[in-house]
């Protein structure tokens, strides 16, 4: 049933992809610094979407590998606290009295 729900989110999705290549095909100037390009308005949109993407996903993972960092710092730290807290607990009181 997974399958077939996967098959057809593609198909409606290759379905209106195409309808929106077919409905933005003027040609487009994109002028960058060094040289400018002419395309399809729908191929430059998709590569504005797929650069975004990527650089969202480059973003996330480099938040991600410092969270893990902070993480593993964290754990070391509440292990060497444990151990003291062990090694305090060990140690014999001494009445005066």
């Amino acid at each position: 049933m997974k399958r077939i729900i996967y098959i057809i989110a593609i198909i409606i999705t290759l379905v209106v992809g195409a309808v929106f290549s077919a409905r933005n095909a003027t040609e487009v100037k994109l002028d960058f610094i060094f040289t400018v390009v002419q395309t399809n308005l729908s191929l430059a949109i998709v590569i504005a979407l797929i650069l975004g993407a990527c650089l969202g996903v480059l973003v996330s993972l480099i938040w991600m590998v410092s969270a893990r960092r902070e993480i593993q710092r964290l754990k070391k730290q509440a292990d060497i606290s444990r151990k003291e807290l062990t090694n305090l607990r060990a140690i014999p009181l001494k009445d005066e009295h």
